[in-house]
């Protein structure tokens, strides 16, 4: 197993540990994040992430921006700091084109 494979996820695992309680992280912009998103994503902008992230131990946390580069060094800050926390390779564009749920907080697409 290769190391990015180890600390990431697809988008499909990721939208079936969001099913089974895992935590879906949304690092983008407040205007990326006001254009569509991940149902049940939180939107935690990366300077906030490790002062307000509390992760029960065992946790998983999943990490997404929009295309997988800002959400893999947040996953990865947040591994250091003791986190289970995996990246979603691929980010918002290919959980869009997988045809994932997102809304834009008015609707569900």
């Amino acid at each position: 197993m290769s190391w990015f494979t180890r600390n990431s996820v697809s988008v499909n695992e990721a939208a079936a540990a969001l099913a089974d309680g895992a935590r879906l992280i949304d690092v983008r912009t407040a205007a990326e994040w006001k254009q569509g998103r991940a149902v049940g994503a939180t939107h935690m902008p990366p300077q906030r992430l490790e002062r307000q992230l509390n992760s029960p131990n065992g946790e998983l946390v999943l990490v997404i921006c929009r295309s997988g580069n800002r959400s893999g060094q947040a996953a990865a800050m947040l591994r250091r700091a003791g986190v289970d926390a995996k990246n979603v390779r691929g980010g918002m564009l290919s959980w869009q084109r997988h045809q994932l749920p997102t809304t834009n907080g008015g609707s569900k697409r």
